[in-house]
């Protein structure tokens, strides 16, 4: 189910990125924040920022000089836009317990993300991927602060959608998981070599000794 809303996601953002940019009498809010939204569940990948250069400026800049965050007096697209980039710049970060914290913040969040079917899953599922790509172990109390799922729920999505393990035995309170050797989390030590010939050692020690012309 995430795979296929994944790609869905990635289809429509290749869709509509020339079709707004080009025409941009045809942009509608909602459609505008629904590619927004979409762009987030791709993550790392840039398209979320990409979205953002297709806007115009006044867009991406508070009302409000005093502070970086929308104020009351802001358009409704300017105030969503801030609000999906104050996400991005989470997921940027990899402060994922920031994320969910912000994204329970404040009520337009639901409303911004309620078209996007599953988000909040596919949200977790990214999360996972990149972790999987640079842990090997995560407390546990760690990672569910990162998915924002405790107790049962977090266990079968450990296991059941992720695949890792979870060793109660180490770690801190509930253990930690452990997640199998992958090419990414692989630790591997790098020789970096580098074949010089004598002959390029003559010319440099030759043109030491030239007279200038």
């Amino acid at each position: 189910m995430w795979f296929h809303s994944f790609v869905e996601g990635v289809a429509k953002i290749a869709f509509l990125h020339p079709r707004y940019q080009f025409n941009p009498h045809l942009t509608r809010d909602e459609t505008t924040t629904n590619i927004l939204v979409k762009a987030l569940t791709v993550f790392p990948s840039p398209d979320f920022s990409l979205c953002l250069h297709l806007l115009p400026p006044h867009i991406l800049h508070p009302i409000s000089k005093s502070t970086s965050l929308p104020a009351a007096g802001d358009a409704p697209l300017s105030e969503a836009v801030q609000k999906l980039n104050a996400l991005n710049v989470h997921l940027s970060q990899a402060d994922y317990k920031g994320f969910w914290n912000t994204l329970d913040s404040d009520d337009l969040y639901a409303d911004l993300v309620a078209d996007v079917s599953g988000f909040e899953e596919l949200m977790r599922v990214r999360i996972a991927v990149i972790v999987g790509q640079s842990c090997r172990e995560v407390e546990r109390a760690v990672l569910e602060s990162w998915l924002q799922l405790h107790g049962p729920d977090f266990e079968r999505f450990i296991t059941d959608i992720c695949g890792w393990g979870i060793d109660n035995t180490v770690g801190g309170p509930g253990g930690i998981v452990t997640i199998p050797v992958n090419k990414e989390n692989e630790a591997k030590g790098t020789v970096a070599r580098e074949s010089v010939n004598f002959d390029q050692f003559a010319r440099v020690i030759r043109r030491a000794y030239e007279q200038p012309a």
